[in-house]
């Protein structure tokens, strides 16, 4: 190999170097989400239900990838509020500020009402196959049940991913004495 080439090749494991990272730190707070916050351990198992749904009643690959795009969407949501909520405590000390309890508060609708919109498709999702055909175990629209299943392996290796606490962190809930 040239030098000119063995630079260029550096230079681009350079500019792999810092996304590789990015994207690992993004794992990190995603495992750190699904290890650590109620909410989005209770949206693991509603997504599981709606994937089991899904894997029974086969829809088109059209309404899955729809639903898991809303799904999706539905854990942005609890991340970009964990998020929210650990930089206003930071921001205010873990003291109990009402400007930061409003903050807090408007993250948090921000997520029912994502997740309101996912209930409205998982409502017409049902509807919308009935008469209801049971296709388990069948190779009915294989395509949407392989997404289905590769979407339940994503979700459930993040919650399973071993997950290293490397600084404790003292967020208080609402209801707390003097919680934000």
């Amino acid at each position: 190999m040239r030098e000119d080439e063995v630079n260029h090749h550096d230079s681009e494991l350079q500019a792999v170097q810092p996304f590789a990272r990015a994207v690992a730190y993004s794992l990190q707070g995603v495992v750190y989400a699904f290890h650590t916050e109620q909410n989005v351990k209770r949206d693991v198992w509603l997504f599981t239900v709606l994937c089991a749904v899904e894997l029974v009643l086969r829809p088109p690959l059209r309404d899955v990838a729809l639903t898991m795009f809303v799904a999706m969407c539905v854990f942005a949501a609890e991340l970009f509020n964990t998020a929210i909520e650990l930089a206003v405590d930071i921001a205010s000390q873990w003291q109990h500020h009402v400007v930061a309890g409003v903050a807090k508060d408007v993250a948090s609708g921000a997520v029912t009402c994502v997740s309101l919109g996912a209930i409205a498709l998982a409502i017409w999702l049902v509807e919308s196959l009935w008469p209801w055909h049971f296709w388990l175990f069948t190779g009915h629209h294989p395509a949407g049940a392989g997404m289905v299943v590769t979407g339940l392996i994503v979700v459930w290796a993040f919650r399973c991913w071993p997950y290293r606490q490397r600084t404790v962190i003292k967020r208080r809930r609402k209801g707390d004495e003097h919680g934000v």
